[in-house]
């Protein structure tokens, strides 16, 4: 099998990967990956308030419901005449009166406290919309630089890509399916040689005596360990 071809191949995709290593290395890449991240925590934190605030409401108006019922029956029952009324009579009612008093004072006391629970979530929330916002509009600003990256290299990089269309028709046409393969799975460089008499050139991991016997037959193996094409020199 010539190897060469397929290396002189590679010689001009590792121009491209070069340009794609400086795009995906970019710091404004990796700032607006952040952003991204920060901005996706906001939105869940938002949908949790949310139902936080969806929560407290419906205690809030359970709550009053509560109390307008104990509140009608302590104005019935201040509206009662107990001049007709025994003493047994008046302390069952003064009894109930009081308990109904106590139960307004814990209504009250926790509608105050579902109150002050829904000023926390909006504060909350609004505290959480702010960082959403400022990432969203730092990620623009990152997006923006990004693609101004992207475009001042991306003459180069389709220049070579057309170079490397040409080259294809002569390089093996198994070997080149091969190799695109990996270069898909970001495997760089695809084709590597034998270091030494079996240790892989890419990931330096040792290999079979019965996997190099077979470069004598083949021209070339796969690393079993990295996949990456090897060839002996």
């Amino acid at each position: 099998m010539n190897i060469e071809s397929i290396l002189k191949y590679q010689s001009v995709d590792a121009k491209i990967h070069e340009i794609e290593q400086k795009l995906s290395n970019s710091g404004f890449r990796k700032k607006a990956n952040e952003l991204s991240a920060v901005a996706k925590k906001a939105q869940t934190r938002s949908a949790e308030l949310e139902a936080e605030a969806e929560k407290v409401l419906a205690d809030i108006e359970d709550l009053k419901n509560k109390y307008n019922i104990n509140k009608s029956k302590s104005d019935e029952i201040c509206a009662k005449n107990v001049d007709d009324m025994s003493a047994d009579e008046i302390e069952k009612i003064a009894a109930l009166k009081n308990k109904i008093a106590n139960n307004l004072n814990i209504l009250e006391k926790l509608l105050q406290k579902s109150a002050e629970s829904i000023n926390n979530i909006l504060s909350n929330f609004n505290k959480t919309k702010k960082t959403f916002d400022d990432a969203k509009a730092q990620y623009a600003v990152c997006k923006q630089k990004i693609d101004e990256e992207t475009a001042a290299l991306e003459p180069e990089k389709k220049k070579l890509e057309a170079e490397l269309s040409k080259m294809e028709a002569g390089v093996d046409g198994q070997l080149l399916a091969e190799y695109k393969k990996r270069r898909n799975d970001r495997i760089f460089p695809v084709v590597c040689a034998l270091e030494g008499e079996n240790f892989c050139g890419g990931c330096r991991m040792e290999l079979p005596k019965v996997a190099i016997s077979r470069i004598k037959e083949n021209g070339i193996i796969i690393c079993e360990h990295c996949k990456r094409i090897l060839y002996k020199k």
